[in-house]
């Protein structure tokens, strides 16, 4: 079965809500999460793939554990993940298919702003099995 592997900002109140709700809306766990920080990224997003990790954003690794990886940034890999998750939410995850300058007009303002959020940030102990250091 294709997993897919979402990068995200441990430090951002709003990437916590977000991973918390994929998390509830994936019934088949075929995403897991990884911090931008952590030994995964530091593992994956090197050499000629660094510039993924420098843009400080979402970041999708559709099948990533094959050679047939494909990769999503911004506004693109949240429509992307919705998508993959099917059950419903496929309806918005056709937007993955429209430029990316389209959605990122939104998506790069709320990221300027996302540590601003007062949110609670959650611990998501009940899917540790779906964090990847």
């Amino acid at each position: 079965m294709n997993e897919h592997l979402v990068f995200y900002d441990d430090e951002c109140p709003v990437c916590h809500k977000g991973v918390q709700h994929v998390i509830e809306i994936d019934k088949n766990h075929h995403i897991k999460f990884a911090p931008l920080n952590g030994e995964t990224a530091a593992k994956i997003l090197t050499g000629p793939l660094a510039h993924y990790a420098r843009a400080n954003s979402l970041i999708l690794i559709e099948n990533y554990e094959s050679t047939d990886r494909q990769f999503w940034i911004r506004s693109r890999a949240l429509m992307r993940i919705y998508w993959l998750v099917g059950n419903g939410w496929g309806l918005f995850g056709w937007l993955s298919f429209l430029p990316g300058w389209f959605g990122d007009l939104f998506y790069k303002e709320l990221a300027r702003h996302r540590h601003q959020f007062k949110l609670k940030m959650t611990q998501h102990a009940d899917a540790s099995d779906r964090f990847l250091p």
